[in-house]
C-alpha cells in the first residue's frame, strides 16, 4: 500500500476553517421566557415560553383567558403534533436561502413542529449577539420569522420575567 504521507500537509490544522456552518446549538440555557415587540410602537405584543421537559422541547404562548383579568399558557401544536424537533440542515438551508437572509450573515438552528418554530441565530461577527426567532409554517413553508427576545430572569425566580406590566399594555 503506498504511503501518503508525503502528499499530506505538514499541520493538517491550518486547513481547518472555523464558521459556525451549523450555528450555536439550542441548549438548556435557552429555554426561557421570550417576548416580541411591536417596531412601531415599541409595546410587548406576544409573549412566548420555551420549555424543555420530559426528554423533549415545548412552545407555548401566553393568551388572555376567559376572565380578562387572568392569563394562561396554551401550547403552541401542529395539526396533530405538539413537540418540537431539530430542522435538519437540508431544511434550513430550503428555508434559510432566501435573499432576504443573506445579511445578516450567518447559522440558524431550529426546532419546530409542523406549524411553529423556535429559531436560533449564530452571526458571524463574533462580537455580535446570539438572536432569536419565532417562527411559523403554513403548508410547508416558512413565514418571516418574528424576533424574540430573552426575558431577563428574576434572582429569587428562574420563571418570573422582569417585564413591568406597564409594558404589556
Amino acid at each position: 500500500m503506498p504511503s501518503h504521507s508525503s502528499s499530506m500537509p505538514s499541520s493538517v490544522s491550518n486547513n481547518v476553517i472555523n464558521f459556525p456552518s451549523f450555528g450555536k446549538a439550542i441548549t438548556l440555557d435557552d429555554q426561557g421566557v421570550y417576548y416580541a415587540i411591536n417596531t412601531r410602537t415599541q409595546a410587548i405584543h406576544s409573549i412566548f415560553q420555551l420549555v424543555y421537559q420530559h426528554d423533549d422541547w415545548y412552545l407555548y404562548q401566553l393568551e388572555s383567558a376567559e376572565n380578562e383579568d387572568e392569563t394562561r399558557w396554551s401550547l403552541l401544536i401542529g395539526s396533530t403534533d405538539y413537540v418540537l424537533h431539530s430542522m435538519t440542515s437540508a431544511q434550513i438551508r430550503q428555508h434559510f436561502s432566501k435573499p432576504e437572509y443573506a445579511e445578516p450573515r450567518g447559522a440558524w438552528q431550529v426546532i419546530k413542529n409542523s406549524k411553529f418554530g423556535f429559531g436560533k441565530f449564530t452571526p458571524v461577527q463574533a462580537d455580535e449577539p446570539v438572536r432569536y426567532a419565532m417562527l411559523a409554517f403554513v403548508d410547508g413553508e416558512m413565514l418571516t420569522p418574528i424576533l424574540i427576545h430573552k426575558a431577563e430572569e428574576s434572582a429569587e425566580s428562574e420563571q418570573a420575567p422582569t417585564l413591568d406590566a406597564a409594558e404589556f399594555a
